[in-house]
């Protein structure tokens, strides 16, 4: 109780930003910011084509206040390209959760920035750091995701648009996008812009955001070995644009338990796990990139063919640490990983700064 009484009050340095798949690109228009308690605005980027990628980078600005309080509310409007439409919504943010994501934040081991602007330390630390931004992702359909994002990225919901339309308001929105073009020729001439596949898509009227919403699928799933490892440290990537690796506390014991005990997650996209063997001997078994059909596919399948067992991720590492491969296992079928690409590393010490910067 004591930790959220100041959720609406208590501020934190953040900006509003955005972004938008690949090859489905978006133009936000007003309005565009997150609402707080007092009233105040923060802007979100407009007046641009955004079409950075779901996990990619996205589009902010600083804009007014540098610290500001947790938002009540998020209003917003903007304009699909393949769709050719205008979509609205205002919606309610969860404050008390991002307020305790800010709150809690995360360790960082490098130079405080801070104490390097403030104070002209710069020393490298391991120091407290917290989430810079909130990030809004918005994909066909009028799907709409925030995520709290920083050195981590986490998930806050996801929302629906209304749709716009066609009159008044939405020849009104128009000429905030393009007010002397005309909008059949600007819509021809965007359409040529596309991918082949996304031409086909628009043709066909099959413009989804399911693709975006396979990658929120979670499952209760975690990470196990052919012989006795010990994580020390991971890092990983989801499809759906999360990622994490710093813990809140130094007691990184607690936070390995997010992905060697089985808990709800995403499906990966990458993955950096340090690990310790019996010898003493520290390695990286890196996973570059899992491929994402095969892994949306498998993980659909093993929750198909055992809806309420868990699903495990079996890390096969041979003797001399030269050869991985990846197995999707339940109580009933096995699935092997072809597609992924892996990286096994011995750390040493000189590896090991290495890593930490």
């Amino acid at each position: 109780m004591e930790k959220t009484a100041n959720y609406k009050t208590e501020k934190f340095e953040w900006d509003g930003d955005a972004t938008a798949p690949h090859d489905y690109p978006m133009w936000i228009i007003y309005p565009h910011s997150f609402i707080l308690s007092d009233g105040y605005e923060a802007v979100i980027p407009n007046d641009t084509f955004m079409a950075d990628g779901w996990e990619g980078s996205a589009n902010s600005w600083s804009i007014g206040k540098s610290n500001k309080a947790i938002p009540e509310s998020l209003k917003i409007a903007w304009y699909s390209y393949t769709e050719n439409k205008f979509y609205k919504g205002n919606f309610k943010m969860p404050q008390e959760k991002i307020y305790d994501l800010f709150k809690d934040g995360y360790l960082i081991y490098g130079i405080d920035t801070k104490k390097l602007v403030y104070e002209g330390y710069d020393k490298k630390e391991l120091h407290k750091e917290t989430f810079s931004a909130l990030t809004v992702g918005l994909a066909p359909k009028g799907m709409v995701v925030v995520w709290a994002s920083g050195q981590n990225k986490i998930e806050i919901g996801r929302f629906q648009g209304e749709e716009v339309p066609e009159g008044p308001e939405a020849d009104k929105m128009w000429k905030q996008i393009a007010e002397l073009s005309d909008r059949p020729i600007s819509v021809k001439q965007s359409m040529a812009k596309f991918t082949s596949e996304v031409q086909e898509e628009i043709l066909k009227g099959k413009i989804s955001s399911k693709r975006w919403d396979d990658y929120r699928l979670r499952y209760s799933w975690r990470v196990t070995f052919n012989q006795s490892l010990e994580i020390y440290k991971y890092q990983i990537r989801f499809f759906n644009s999360e990622h994490f690796g710093y813990p809140p506390t130094k007691d990184q014991g607690s936070y390995n338990k997010e992905i060697i005990e089985t808990k709800e997650k995403a499906v990966p996209s990458e993955l950096d796990l340090f690990v310790k063997s019996e010898n003493g001997l520290k390695h990286l078994i890196r996973i570059d990139s899992f491929d994402e059909q095969e892994m949306i596919q498998s993980f659909k399948d093993l929750a198909k063919s055992s809806p309420n067992s868990s699903i495990t991720m079996l890390i096969n590492v041979d003797d001399t640490f030269k050869k991985v491969n990846i197995v999707l296992k339940n109580d009933v079928i096995e699935i092997v990983l072809e597609k992924c690409k892996t990286k096994l590393f011995l750390i040493d010490k000189r590896a090991e700064e290495l890593l930490k910067e």
